[in-house]
């Protein structure tokens, strides 16, 4: 049965090294939220001391176990109100080492879940341990619930590992130092991976940091169910439901757990050593050779323009001086959902598209990627093919078996590739494959600068939402050309591996619906080779690679 409850989100600021101080803080705001009918209350980030300590030394002094005096505060609170609690707070361990880790107590007191950051940001590396408790989740009468930790929300994996443990509400206690963190990576982790997110941050300043707030509540979906206004202090609840039975599910279709291939991902658990990436890394490369002219082209077969007409367009762009470039998913049909009839028909004059792409690619020395269907011993195919100028360069099957599809195609038996191209290292998205992260993951750690991906969005969220992040999460190009046609049409854009300034992409960059719309950047490809986000914090080297197991169990 559905299970329905009010979480709360508390926004305040602890006050560094008073101990009573932040109980006095923490026990004002459970009154608060008991008042607003909370069964879940959830704090930011190092509740007990404050966070921006004199030195690792100041750090040690004022840290606690979890049996500490403010643990035990949060117990009496949740004996008295009969309420579930978590905070961050600056954990002294049983092993001597100090975590930035969470608690969440029960309604008779008791610690069930005990967490360890695991993705040190740069302020952390001073003086906490890296966290060593893995993914821990923990069934209760609310629900499965999972702990995380600021800057772990920026590694896909780590919110991957709660989802593919089924839990329904994940708990991330923050310090976001920036919009972004709250307003894109929180409703981006709820949306791939269908669990509640209720997310604590701090608001104010303590000492060289400015807290924003941004504390929320966020569905499923991805959609904001509840939010304190920035540079201020407060409590917010929101209504709850898991166990409906509908949280995984994409709205057009598809399972965003069980439409996984773990069998595609097992370069996820590798060391990072290990990795092709790693090798790649320690390459020189001089950046004035390695820019390349990169570009979505929004132009495919309709009902109002033919194959001549695309292929005009795709000439059109090659004249701008683009190099590489992606075309929208089944670009040579009329229809964004294809039928199987339509499949066999696409398939079927395929070769005679691909020769016709391959003649343009050798007389402007181009690649594009063409989406397109394989006639195969007793399936039809989605692929994407590589085309340049000597011809088809390599061919990449869809990984995932898309819902729209799946009565009429197959997938591939192999995972990913990643093509050495004269233009750079590239990787593909056929559609479908783009809606999971480890995807993305995988290509990153195949070595790919540029990831082409071809898309029939059907959501405004699978733009807004999952390709920045995409591109971020790996620190490389994503080039996204989608159709016109679709539920969510148009909205072609390239996403470089820092992203944009502003987390609002629909505001930044408001999607054009024209067809034969052609979306360049010239691309410098030393950016995707520098994998950290702020000095010490590595997108790749810093994850936790043994806690990943889970990600490779089937559905």
């Amino acid at each position: 049965m559905p299970i329905s409850f009010n979480a709360a989100v508390v926004q305040t600021l602890a006050v560094l090294g008073d101990l009573q101080a932040n109980i006095g803080l923490v026990t004002a705001s459970v009154e608060e939220a008991i008042r607003q009918d909370a069964r879940l209350i959830v704090f930011p980030e190092c509740m007990n001391t404050g966070y921006l300590f004199d030195s690792a030394e100041h750090c040690r002094q004022l840290a606690e176990p979890v049996d500490g005096v403010f643990c035990q505060a949060l117990a009496t609170l949740c004996r008295h109100y009969q309420v579930y609690i978590a905070s961050g707070i600056t954990e002294l361990g049983h092993d001597g080492k100090i975590y930035n880790s969470g608690v969440l107590f029960d309604p008779a007191g008791d610690l069930i879940c005990h967490y360890q950051k695991q993705f040190l940001a740069t302020h952390d590396q001073n003086w906490f341990d890296v966290g060593v408790k893995g993914n821990p989740w923990v069934d209760t009468e609310l629900g499965r619930l999972g702990l995380l930790i600021c800057f772990d929300g920026r590694i896909p994996e780590i919110a991957r590992c709660l989802a593919a443990q089924n839990v329904d509400v994940v708990i991330d206690m923050a310090n976001f130092f920036a919009m972004d963190q709250a307003e894109m990576w929180v409703p981006a982790r709820a949306y791939e991976n269908g669990s509640w997110y209720v997310a604590a941050t701090k608001s104010g300043v303590e000492r060289s940091i400015y807290y924003p707030g941004g504390s929320m509540i966020v569905d499923p979906q991805g959609r904001v169910q509840a939010k304190i206004p920035y540079d201020t202090h407060g409590v917010t609840t929101a209504r709850i439901t898991v166990g409906a039975g509908d949280e995984k599910q994409w709205q057009f279709g598809g399972d965003k757990i069980a439409d996984r291939r773990p069998e595609a991902y097992s370069l996820i658990t590798q060391p990072f050593a290990s990795t092709p990436l790693a090798s790649l890394l320690g390459e020189a490369l001089i950046p004035e050779e390695s820019t390349v002219k990169l570009a979505a082209v929004q132009a495919h077969v309709s009902e109002q323009h033919s194959l001549d007409d695309a292929l005009a367009m795709v000439e059109h762009a090659a004249l701008l001086g683009i190099k590489v470039m992606v075309l929208p998913a089944w670009f040579a049909a009329p229809h964004w959902r294809l039928s199987a009839g339509e499949a066999h028909q696409l398939a079927a004059d395929s070769e005679a598209t691909t020769a016709r792409i391959a003649a343009l690619c050798q007389r402007y020395s181009l690649i594009v990627a063409l989406p397109t269907v394989s006639e195969q011993p007793g399936k039809l195919l989605p692929e994407m093919l590589l085309v340049g100028p000597q011809g088809i360069i390599g061919r990449q099957a869809q990984v995932h078996a898309n819902p729209d599809t799946r009565t009429w195609a197959g997938v591939a038996e192999e995972g990913f590739t990643v093509f050495d191209t004269d233009f750079g290292r590239i990787g593909l998205l056929n559609d479908y494959d783009g809606m999971f992260p480890e995807s993305t993951r995988v290509l990153a750690l195949l070595g790919a600068e540029i990831v082409l991906w071809s898309c029939a969005w059907q959501h405004p969220n699978q733009r807004n939402l999952l390709a920045v992040t995409k591109a971020e999460d790996n620190r490389l190009f994503i080039v996204c050309a989608n159709r016109c046609d679709t539920p969510f049409p148009g909205g072609s854009f390239l996403i470089p591996p820092a992203g944009f300034p502003s987390w609002d992409v629909s505001q930044l960059l408001p999607p054009t619906t024209r067809w034969g719309a052609v979306t360049p950047m010239y691309a410098n490809r030393a950016l995707a080779r520098q994998k950290e986000m702020i000095p010490g914090v590595d997108m790749v080297r810093n994850r936790r690679t043994d806690s990943y197991g889970v990600l490779l169990v089937k559905p």
